[in-house]
């Protein structure tokens, strides 16, 4: 196509390292992979490659997945479900000359600050099951930073606001 710089981004950590040359291809399987990715990387004159993280990477997933239906024979008929999602914000923010009280019943460490940590800063929390159990459950999540609103993706795409104790 004619292009002299090429910027990658994956979300697979492990082979973005291995790309970049900071983690060493032990498995035999993958090394005819990585000589052809960087003797394809040195057709270029620039070359960037980063990790990006799957919450970061929605967009691509779903073009993996539409590219993945096109190669299919054919005579084969496939379903794809396609959803539009609108994420409002409030119209009027809190007015600054107003006093706002609020309850002095605080409630305890929210339970999405967690995957909200690990989403944005890969910070996982100290006791090793717990941590285990974000890591785990933090590819079913989506966090808008805009907004700054935790979303839980369902199995179909859709997502749906995730809420405090108190808000739910």
């Amino acid at each position: 196509m004619g292009g002299q710089y090429l910027e990658a981004y994956g979300d697979f950590k492990l082979i973005i390292n291995q790309v970049k040359g900071e983690y060493e291809v032990r498995h035999k399987d993958l090394v005819p992979y990585h000589h052809a990715t960087i003797k394809l990387a040195n057709t270029f004159e620039g070359f960037y490659i980063s990790h990006v993280s799957r919450f970061q990477n929605t967009k691509a997933d779903a073009l993996v997945e539409l590219a993945a239906t096109l190669a299919l024979p054919t005579d084969t008929s496939y379903y794809l479900i396609v959803a539009t999602r609108y994420l409002f914000c409030p119209k009027y923010g809190l007015e600054v000359s107003k006093v706002h009280t609020t309850s002095t019943n605080l409630e305890p460490r929210d339970w999405r600050f967690p995957i909200i940590d690990y989403a944005l800063h890969d910070i996982l929390p100290d006791d090793s099951k717990e941590a285990a159990a974000v890591q785990r459950r933090s590819t079913r999540f989506y966090y808008d930073a805009l907004v700054k609103t935790l979303y839980r993706r369902s199995y179909d795409g859709i997502l749906f606001c995730c809420l405090s104790n108190l808000e739910a």
